[in-house]
C-alpha cells in the first residue's frame, strides 16, 4: 500500500470527542484503487472535519484477485467498525466519489439516506427512481433491520436494488437531498478487473422478501487477513472466499 504523501488530523480519534458529536463510520469496499482512494481522502477529510463529525475511515480490501464482492465487503466493514468503536451510524462509498456540497451531510437521517442523487455521470440527476447506489447511509438499527446486504451478489450489478428492495420490504423509505446538494463528482477510472457485469445477480432481485431474513449479516463469512492502521483511515484486507475459488 503507497505512503500518502499529505497529512490530515482526521476525525479519528474519539477518546476526546464531544458527546453531541454523531459516531459515524464511513466504510469503502476497495481493491486496487489506491490512486482514487488517495484522492477521497483528500476531498473528504476537510469536508467531514467542517461538518463536525464524530468519524473514523474504514477502507475494506478484498484479498487475491478474484470476482470483486462490494456488497460483501460492506458488511464486512459493518462488523469490522464496530469491533472499535459503539458507531451509531454507517456511510457506505464507493472510492471514486466526491461530495460537491458541504450541505450533504455524512450522517444518519430518520430513514435510510441516499446522499450520491445527482452524479455527474448521470448529467447529475437520478438514474432511476428507484436508485440507491454510490453513497447511502444507515444507522445501525436500521442496518441490522435489514440484515446488511446480500452476500450473493458477486460481480458488478444488482446490490444497491438489492437492498432498496430490502428497505420497502422493511416498512421503511428512502430519503435524499435535493438535486443540488446531492451533486457527486466521480474520479475517472478504467472498469476494474474481476468486477463484470454479472447476469445472474438480476435474476436474484426476484427473489430478494425470500431471502433477505437469512442472507446478508447473520450469514456472512470472511477472514481478515491484515489490519493498517493509518491516521486518516484503517485498511483491512479480508478474504470473502471466492465462489469460484
Amino acid at each position: 500500500m503507497p505512503v500518502l504523501l499529505f497529512k490530515w488530523e482526521a476525525g479519528t480519534s474519539h477518546k476526546n470527542a464531544s458527546p453531541h458529536r454523531r459516531k459515524v463510520a464511513i466504510i469503502i469496499p476497495f481493491r486496487n484503487r489506491h490512486e482514487h482512494l488517495k484522492q477521497w481522502l483528500f476531498y473528504l477529510h476537510p469536508i467531514l472535519q467542517r461538518q463536525q463529525v464524530d468519524y473514523g475511515v474504514y477502507v475494506i480490501n478484498q484479498h487475491g484477485e478474484g470476482v470483486f464482492h462490494r456488497a460483501k465487503l460492506m458488511n464486512v466493514g459493518y462488523v469490522e467498525a464496530l469491533k472499535e468503536y459503539d458507531y451509531e451510524c454507517f456511510v457506505f462509498s464507493d472510492v471514486d466519489l466526491v461530495p460537491m456540497d458541504d450541505r450533504n451531510l455524512y450522517r444518519c437521517f430518520d430513514s435510510p439516506r441516499h446522499l450520491a442523487v445527482g452524479m455527474d455521470k448521470f448529467n447529475f440527476h437520478l438514474p432511476y427512481d428507484s436508485y440507491f447506489g454510490g453513497v447511502i447511509s444507515l444507522s445501525k438499527e436500521q442496518f441490522l433491520r435489514i440484515n446488511g446486504f446480500s452476500n450473493t451478489y458477486w460481480g458488478w450489478g444488482g446490490e444497491d436494488d438489492d437492498i432498496c428492495n430490502q428497505i420497502t420490504f422493511h416498512g421503511m423509505k428512502v430519503s435524499r437531498p435535493d438535486l443540488i446538494t446531492g451533486k457527486y463528482k466521480m474520479i475517472k477510472h478504467r472498469k476494474d478487473l474481476h468486477n463484470e457485469l454479472n447476469p445472474t445477480n438480476l435474476n436474484k432481485l426476484n427473489h430478494t422478501r425470500e431471502t433477505m431474513d437469512k442472507d446478508g449479516i447473520s450469514s456472512l463469512k470472511y477472514t481478515v487477513k491484515e489490519v493498517l492502521k493509518n491516521k486518516m483511515y484503517t485498511f483491512i484486507t479480508v478474504n470473502v472466499y471466492d465462489p469460484a475459488s
